[in-house]
């Protein structure tokens, strides 16, 4: 199962868009990890809001850095420690394996359950299930997770984790971007083409790789030191 270092990790956030953000640690520093998508294209963001205490607070944050092209990866630092250091997480892929179970976390639909004291007033977000289905260029120049798994609206932004082999630790993949979706011919009562098509979730969740963000992060390292 799913353990309190991934999902003290999580936020219920509103960017310019409602989703989810991760918490990363990188090099000593605390960094926060969204889907770019929720900015909507703005280039100045001083602050966000975060679910808190059964309200919406501001958070202040800095853009470390915004992905370019097809990778779906925003950073900001904050002024506040938002997951304790007695908490790591790893961060990294290259132990994953191709077929093996992975979960990803967030707040489909704006939906959320009660942390209680566990969670220090945050809400507790939903876990869901795949498959690592495929790591790969899409021609972008970007490489994205394939996950076999029923993505909804909110989840983006949130952490896609696996447990390493051989231990109880769970290591951060990617972070939740978007679902595959295709479309399909609407019929008639009689089965006859009405001309018109319908847009349908695929079941295929695609991510984008941590190591975007940790590459954002390399390059301006801004983050808030954590206490040692």
């Amino acid at each position: 199962m799913v353990t309190a270092e991934v999902i003290n990790r999580v936020l219920f956030v509103k960017v310019a868009d409602y989703g989810s953000a991760t918490v990363v640690d990188v090099d000593g520093r605390q960094y926060l990890v969204t889907a770019k998508h929720l900015l909507r294209g703005e280039s100045e963001v001083s602050s966000i809001k975060f679910y808190f205490n059964g309200k919406w607070e501001n958070l202040n944050v800095k853009i470390v850095g915004v992905a370019r092209g097809g990778a779906d990866i925003a950073v900001f630092a904050t002024d506040t420690i938002l997951c304790p250091s007695s908490l790591p997480l790893m961060v990294g892929n290259k132990d994953m394996v191709l077929s093996q179970d992975v979960y990803f976390l967030g707040y489909p639909f704006k939906l959320s359950t009660d942390g209680g004291a566990a969670l220090q007033g945050r809400p507790c977000p939903f876990v869901k299930k795949g498959i690592w289905s495929s790591l790969f260029d899409d021609g972008t120049g970007d490489y994205k997770l394939y996950i076999d798994a029923i993505n909804n609206e909110g989840f983006s932004g949130g952490p896609i984790v696996f447990k390493v082999s051989g231990t109880n630790k769970f290591s951060l993949a990617g972070i939740v971007s978007k679902y595959r979706t295709e479309h399909g011919s609407v019929v008639c009562e009689e089965g006859n083409s009405t001309g018109w098509t319908v847009e349908y979730n695929t079941g295929l969740t695609i991510g984008t790789d941590i190591s975007e963000a940790v590459k954002i992060i390399n390059q301006n390292p801004i983050g808030l030191l954590l206490p040692i």
